[in-house]
């Protein structure tokens, strides 16, 4: 921008129209910093600018000063009648200048517990703090009463004047708040606020004292949004330790399964718990109405009966391209038996299966889906791999270009190395095994390993109990030229297995970037590693950055923070 100063004037180039630059502004909407810079510019560049601003201001600001001052700034856009209630209601409020803008018609993103704080902040920081103590101890209140009437009234502001919420954020937890769950369905006009709402988070847990009522106001808020809102894209609901005897659990999931099927373009849908058979089949039974437009599922903590439900309903879901799977509960006493179809096909480009436990046998699993997606899978990221599933990996994905597996395993079996010297189109590969033993049993078994790599893999990740010999051996025998390497294992990393590295990028010069689990700097291996090494390796590596956690998908929902899915494949290209 200072390319545009002038003798201290802000011009803007004579070919750039005022749509042109407005356009340009909202690519900084997620830069507050500079949108406020923008703000002191001149009067164009303010007017283009606070919209962008007051879009979403709760998204930043949920406790503190900042967030008071937003609130205040609200408080400044009431009417005299509703500033009247508050003054009735003894808060003794700051002076209020009249807005420069009609802030609440901008907004379009709203974060329930980041407007509930704001709101406390605001009561403990800008309401006379004297006068308030005095009005708590005389009418028996405490700050929860006056944050619910503070809330309510601009609850009513904001969707009354927003020209539409786009982004709906719900968060309540019992533990943290023994206040009901805020009820936005009795704001003002809230059906009209939420008939543009393209993204939906609902965060609770539990409720389980008699008489709460959070029950019901989650169910008549799935209700409300099916009459009012058709347009959500993005869907997350995490509903989560309530007991499996509350009467009102068979309707919030009939509420939720109405809520899905009344969209006309859902693309993702995230359900972290099912509380019970029941539930998961009613909401399963919904997701063939978004057949033609469902492309992400991510589903959490599913037991063997509600995994069963899912493979039965996989091929109607023509367009899904990425299910995420966290959590698979196999019954024990029942062995899994799902009989495909040799002729039954999904679509599935993207399979990603990850787990908190460890060393599940979930070939009889998983196997089913891989099968069913043969030839379309494209990445692949699995917990609990036995060589069994290698096997039907090997099998069935001969088109894999991103593949990950942790390992059940002390080493790393052949089946690996078949599947790898198979795998032509494989350009990412990570290996995960968290023994503390070597690897590999003998010389012969590492040759055949390093030996698989297909030349098209530019990117390898490992968690390896290895030191510099076995990578040294590794990458002389390896035909693949690496452009990234990521080490997992922070523990190998010392003076001899960087100085392997550093000799590996002077003789392939193909090395971009070099991963190390650090925290970023690399610095923090100085004890293990002198500080000369270190700044060799920075002089002949052009990037070396932390590693992407290595649960991570290679494909997510827009309602992740996916920036560093980059590292996956930013700059991976063929060398020539």
């Amino acid at each position: 921008m200072n390319s545009l100063n002038t003798q201290n004037k802000v011009i803007l180039p004579g070919k750039l129209s005022i749509e042109c630059f407005e356009q340009v502004l909202t690519n900084l909407k997620d830069d507050p910093g500079t949108l406020f810079s923008c703000l002191l510019v001149n009067r164009c560049w303010c007017r283009l600018s606070v919209p962008l601003l007051w879009s979403h201001p709760f998204e930043y600001h949920g406790f503190g000063e900042l967030a008071a001052n937003i609130i205040q700034v609200y408080i400044s856009c009431l009417p005299v009648d509703e500033l009247q209630i508050l003054i009735d209601e003894g808060l003794d409020l700051p002076e209020c200048h009249p807005p420069l803008f009609d802030y609440p018609r901008y907004l379009q993103s709203f974060e329930s517990a980041h407007f509930t704080g704001a709101i406390m902040s605001w009561l403990s920081t800008k309401v006379n703090t004297k006068t308030f103590a005095s009005v708590l101890e005389e009418r028996d209140m405490d700050i929860s009463t006056n944050t619910y009437i503070v809330q309510t009234i601009l609850g009513n502001l904001l969707f009354s004047r927003s020209k539409g919420i786009k982004d709906l954020d719900i968060v309540h937890f019992d533990e943290d708040d023994d206040s009901l769950i805020m009820d936005i369905t009795t704001f003002d006009d809230a059906n009209r606020a939420l008939s543009r709402l393209e993204k939906l988070q609902f965060d609770y847990s539990g409720w389980s004292e008699q008489g709460d009522k959070s029950s019901e106001i989650i169910s008549n808020l799935f209700d409300f949004m099916t009459q009012s809102s058709h347009n959500i894209q993005h869907i997350y609901i995490n509903i989560t330790n309530i007991s499996d005897q509350d009467f009102d659990l068979p309707q919030i999931a009939i509420s939720i399964s109405n809520l899905i099927k009344s969209q006309n373009n859902l693309r993702d849908l995230i359900m972290l718990e099912f509380w019970t058979p029941d539930a998961a089949a009613t909401i399963f039974d919904s997701l063939p109405s978004q057949s033609n437009s469902l492309t992400y599922l991510r589903l959490h903590d599913l037991y063997q009966d509600q995994y069963l439900s899912l493979l039965k309903i996989l091929p109607t879901l023509k367009n899904l391209e990425t299910l995420q799977l966290i959590n698979l509960h196999p019954d024990i006493d029942e062995p899994f038996r799902f009989n495909e179809s040799s002729d039954t096909i999904i679509n599935l480009k993207n399979l990603h299966y990850q787990e908190e436990k460890s060393h599940l046998d979930i070939s009889t699993l998983i196997g089913p889906i891989i099968r069913m997606a043969n030839l379309n899978l494209r990445s692949l990221s699995l917990a609990s791999v036995n060589p069994d599933l290698v096997e039907i990996i090997r099998q069935y994905c001969p088109n894999l270009t991103h593949l990950s597996l942790t390992l059940t395993t002390p080493e790393i079996p052949i089946s690996v190395s078949n599947l790898l010297s198979t795998s032509v189109f494989l350009r990412h590969f990570s290996i995960y095994i968290y023994s503390s033993e070597f690897p590999f049993l003998t010389t012969e078994e590492l040759l055949k390993f390093s030996r698989s790599f297909p030349k098209s893999i530019l990117y390898f990740g490992f968690y390896l109990a290895i030191n510099s010999d076995i990578l040294n051996f590794f990458l002389k025998e390896c035909p693949a030229s690496f452009q990234v390497l990521s080490i997992y294992r922070p523990e190998t990393i010392e003076e001899n297995l960087l100085k392997v590295i550093i000799n590996y990028a002077k003789d392939k010069k193909s090395l971009r970037k070099l991963l190390l689990d650090s925290d970023v700097d690399i610095y923090s291996y100085e004890g293990s590693v002198t500080s000369a090494t270190i700044q060799e390796a920075r002089s002949i590596i052009p990037i070396i950055d932390g590693t992407i956690e290595h649960n991570r998908p290679y494909s997510g929902s827009v309602m992740d923070d996916l920036n560093d899915r980059e590292l996956w494949d930013s700059d991976l290209t063929p060398l020539s």
